[in-house]
């Protein structure tokens, strides 16, 4: 039935559990609105050629190690192992491959020189699952417009204020750098953005205030 008939309500009161490392709602391929893959679409140039800024925070995989693995202590080989694996699982859908695709991350994402550092390992484990989820995207996405000559700016932020609603050991994690570009850290603590903020939060604000007002302007 075509949610245009349904009451707004029914919409807002449903509550869609999305697969593991997926999001819960997402476009479709209507032929129409969206004609086809997305990334099949930026390969072909298909797409409005304006200025973009996008990026990506440190730590962005951190709500997914928080949920899979007791991390506070780090995370143990068995838990590495575990991780991987359900990583996998849950995104290659195919039989024939898994163990190879398995035993490759786990090499990848090993610090060889500190591999039996379990907080080492908790930080490369949230480094597989932000670049999955986050990295490779952004950059595939950044280089399809730079390549048909769109103006393509390109941030990293590694900068999260101190608050007690997140671990110590955790890094700019997913939403971290929304309270430098609105100000918040001028204004104080607020009750969505509820961080100690310090003299040298205030100066980085003003300076992403700067960046992305200067992108809004100019390009």
């Amino acid at each position: 039935m075509c949610l245009q008939n349904k009451n707004y309500k029914e919409l807002i009161e449903q509550y869609i559990t999305p697969a593991k490392y997926h999001i819960a709602f997402g476009p479709v391929i209507d032929g129409d609105v969206i004609p086809d893959d997305p990334q099949i679409l930026m390969e072909q140039g298909e797409f409005l050629n304006y200025d973009i800024m996008l990026g990506v925070n440190q730590g962005e995989g951190f709500k997914f190690v928080d949920g899979i693995v007791d991390s506070e202590d780090g995370v143990s080989a068995n838990d590495f192992d575990f991780a991987v694996s359900d990583f996998v699982d849950h995104l290659y859908g195919y039989p024939e491959g898994k163990d190879t695709l398995r035993e490759t991350i786990k090499f990848m994402y090993t610090d060889w020189a500190d591999k039996e550092n379990p907080e080492t390992r908790r930080k490369t484990l949230v480094a597989l699952l932000t670049d999955h989820q986050w990295v490779a995207p952004a950059v595939a996405t950044a280089d399809l417009h730079a390549q048909y000559g769109s103006p393509t700016y390109f941030y990293a932020f590694y900068h999260h204020c101190q608050s007690d609603m997140k671990p110590s050991w955790a890094d700019s994690a997913h939403g971290d750098e929304v309270p430098y570009v609105f100000g918040i850290p001028m204004i104080g603590p607020t009750d969505l953005f509820n961080c100690n903020f310090s003299k040298n939060d205030v100066m980085l604000s003003a300076v992403v205030m700067t960046y992305w007002t200067n992108f809004a302007k100019t390009g």
